[in-house]
């Protein structure tokens, strides 16, 4: 049905008269319909409210038709390499696997110069946002890549060496940085994940155990 083609129905049938005066397309069609409805009384009657739904209801489906995603019908992960299935994912898996699922934020994010992005903590986000090119490079391909401090060196002909303390300075800068604003929200009495409480105290993210390594601890003890 064109587009307002139900409105020219709707005069023709007395549903909407110039007694009701001006208003907006939806607002005269659920005036219509109401009417519609309020004046069914035979079996015939009923019929015509529900093809006026049915004739309504495909329009909205089309509409939102319009605004769906393309998709195959074949899984996207058919055939996946291995890797990308596995129970230990690294950060390229990662991003493959929103990539399968639809979500594209973080792939669009993912070279050095847009890193804070791809952080949630407004304080930290802007902490890395205003760090050096070379820096935000370098704890990108360290750090979200894997790369050993010895695979980056190489790849942009410096030392080991020169990068190891280049890495450590930056990590100290941005655990200083982020220490302040974390006392900031403490004594403005904001609110703190306890991983922010423990990193405030301590100075370095509290370390990750797994189940069985706990289990086997609390045998011990």
């Amino acid at each position: 049905m064109p587009k307002y083609a139900e409105f020219q129905t709707f005069r023709e049938q007395n549903l909407i008269t110039d007694a009701d005066g001006d208003m907006l397309h939806r607002e005269a069609r659920a005036l219509a319909l109401r009417r519609i409805e309020e004046s069914a009384r035979t079996e015939e009657d009923f019929k015509e409210v529900i093809r006026w739904w049915d004739k309504l209801d495909a329009n909205r489906e089309r509409k939102e038709r319009d605004h769906e995603k393309g998709r195959s019908v074949i899984p996207l992960e058919w055939e996946s390499d291995g890797q990308y299935l596995s129970d230990r994912p690294s950060y390229d898996t990662v991003l493959k696997r929103l990539m399968l699922a639809g979500d594209f934020l973080d792939f669009i994010f993912d070279q050095p110069e847009t890193l804070h992005e791809l952080v949630t903590d407004a304080d930290l986000s802007e902490i890395l946002k205003e760090l050096k090119p070379h820096l935000k490079n370098m704890i990108y391909y360290l750090f979200l890549h894997d790369y050993s401090a010895a695979e980056y060196a190489e790849s942009i002909g410096q030392s080991d060496r020169n990068i190891r303390g280049i890495r450590e300075t930056a990590l100290k800068k941005i655990r200083k940085l982020y220490g302040d604003a974390l006392a900031y929200r403490k004594e403005n009495n904001l609110p703190m994940t306890l991983d922010e409480k423990y990193f405030l105290e301590n100075g370095v993210r509290k370390k990750r155990t797994d189940g069985k390594e706990d289990k086997k601890k609390n045998q011990t003890t």
